[in-house]
């Protein structure tokens, strides 16, 4: 059994699923009080719960905006477009300093991430006004990422070339 106050300060969203575990598994005659360990437990996964969700939320961000600098022709944006990406890449790897465990799910946590995006996208793309298809082409001969996940998504270098034309 690990030191909880060390996984703790090394790895949150680890400690928040060991101590629900560690409640559960808490005998119920031993418990004092009549303590409510199932939702004390709930409660304390759903702090590892926001941090997952954190990640995905902004992996959806940072794809959205991979995809406008792929693709939106007004490129008087792409600098906005790029410091948001920048922000968004920031905020995950913040939560992944603090949960590192959650950069090892990294793949796992994008994986339904990456179709909402392209969606989300496809129709901000066609509400501005332009031809979706050719994205919607592109998008469908792509397996199901578009983009690299460590060396384009998460490379706080790496952004796309702008659209030709």
């Amino acid at each position: 059994m690990s030191d909880p106050a060390a996984l703790y300060e090394r790895d949150f969203h680890a400690w928040t699923e060991d101590q629900a575990a560690m409640l559960r598994a808490w005998p119920e005659k031993l418990r004092p009080n009549a303590l409510d360990i199932e939702h004390l437990a709930e409660e304390i996964e759903d702090l590892g719960s926001a941090q997952r969700n954190e990640v995905k939320s902004r992996l959806q961000q940072i794809l959205v905006h991979l995809l406008k600098l792929r693709f939106h022709p007004d490129q008087q944006s792409r600098r906005h477009w790029q410091t948001e990406t920048d922000e968004f890449r920031a905020a995950i790897e913040a939560v992944f300093e603090d949960s590192p465990s959650l950069r090892a799910r990294r793949a796992e946590l994008a994986g339904p991430v990456w179709a909402r995006a392209a969606r989300l996208f496809t129709r901000q793309f066609a509400r501005d006004g332009h031809d979706a298809e050719a994205v919607r082409a592109w998008l469908s001969a792509s397996d199901a990422s578009y983009f690299d996940l460590d060396a384009e998504v998460l490379n706080a270098d790496w952004f796309p070339p702008p659209p030709a034309g």
